[in-house]
């Protein structure tokens, strides 16, 4: 009734158009959390490797131990805060966990010990987006203590995040990456082969004095080019479909859906698809958003439902139960899908629920 297509082959061309664009320096570490922003998480995460990622990141502990279950041992960081519950686990699986205070060093020095190895970290620097990380000023406390317990850890990178890399001013990033400079600095000297890294797909596409040893591309892997930067040649890889049910006409002047938001003014031709809010269809796309079917955009009319959209189809001289809706895809790209819901395509692409089966494809 509905499904996913993703194209791991258009995942590995956007993984090499990227590195076309920040040329053979810096390393890349794929970005692929949220089940690869929704493309599913261990397939997409093969394809970027075969493609040429020599680092994969991901928000949570979970979502690395399930690639290390899936067998893939590429570099992992946890970008995220990892609970001291998850330290060991993380320290056995060879998982790199961000340190983003003082106080996070001491559970993984413990964890180490039981693990009797030692744990992989990268400092978090704070550097102007204020969600966590280590102010500038409290660097050299963290790496005295980390300097007093190299047989316990072990520091692989430094890294910030840069809250406005895709800004029409990039004042904003500029002054971010100056406060990150002298902290790269301070930890080369007490890990000369860490990583510095600080350019998403913005960053990394647009300053290339941002690029340092490592980017760290997401939104571009999956076929999206950020505001403001060069262009470069991306195809989205995944196509979200679903069925027509139903189809029959509203007579002039009944309402359709919950909330009786939307009436018809002229007897109309209504298609309901079987995709709603639990599949990804935002509620917000209710009376703003379209779908696609045979070659056409259509309205959604009405409140999108948890399982269900309705559509108007007059524009089409015949629509049949069985006929094929894209709900995100080739004629409707996914940040069309933002625009019509006051969003953006990286939530737009999330959003497809794990009730969604995805079909992997190449091309």
């Amino acid at each position: 009734m509905k499904w996913a297509e993703v194209d791991l082959g258009a995942l590995r061309r956007n993984l090499a158009a990227v590195r076309d664009a920040v040329g053979d320096g810096p390393q890349i570490m794929a970005m692929v959390k949220a089940q690869a922003y929704g493309h599913g998480g261990v397939p997409a995460a093969r394809a970027l490797l075969d493609g040429g990622a020599t680092w994969l990141g991901v928000a949570l502990p979970g979502e690395a131990l399930e690639l290390r279950r899936a067998g893939i041992d590429a570099p992992i960081l946890v970008v995220g805060a990892s609970p001291p519950e998850a330290h060991q686990a993380m320290i056995e699986a060879g998982v790199d966990v961000t340190v983003s205070d003082a106080a996070g060093l001491d559970p993984m020095i413990a964890a180490a010990g039981r693990a009797a190895r030692r744990a992989r970290v990268q400092l978090k620097l704070e550097t102007g987006m204020h969600r966590q990380g280590i102010p500038p000023a409290a660097l050299p406390e963290v790496l005295a203590r980390l300097g007093a317990n190299l047989r316990h850890l072990e520091l692989t990178g430094v890294f910030t995040h840069l809250a406005d890399a895709d800004g029409a001013d990039p004042a904003h990033a500029e002054e971010q990456h100056a406060r990150f400079l002298p902290a790269v600095a301070q930890v080369a000297a007490l890990a000369p082969e860490a990583l510095a890294h600080c350019a998403s797909s913005a960053a990394a596409l647009r300053f290339p004095h941002m690029r340092h040893r490592l980017v760290r591309p997401g939104i571009a892997l999956y076929g999206y080019a950020p505001a403001n930067c060069p262009p470069v040649a991306l195809r989205p890889a995944m196509t979200v479909r679903a069925l027509v049910t139903h189809v029959h006409t509203v007579p002039r002047g009944e309402y359709v859906g919950y909330g009786c938001t939307w009436r018809a003014e002229r007897d109309t031709p209504v298609a309901t698809v079987a995709a709603g809010y639990a599949d990804g269809v935002q509620r917000a796309q209710s009376n703003r958003g379209t779908v696609v079917l045979g070659g056409t955009r259509c309205p959604i009319v009405g409140r999108v439902s948890m399982d269900q959209v309705t559509v108007d189809v007059s524009a089409l001289g015949s629509v049949s139960p069985g006929d094929v809706a894209t709900l995100v895809g080739p004629g409707i790209p996914a940040d069309d899908v933002a625009a019509a819901g006051g969003t953006i395509s990286y939530e737009v692409l999330c959003a497809v629920s794990g009730r969604v089966p995805r079909r992997f494809v190449e091309s």
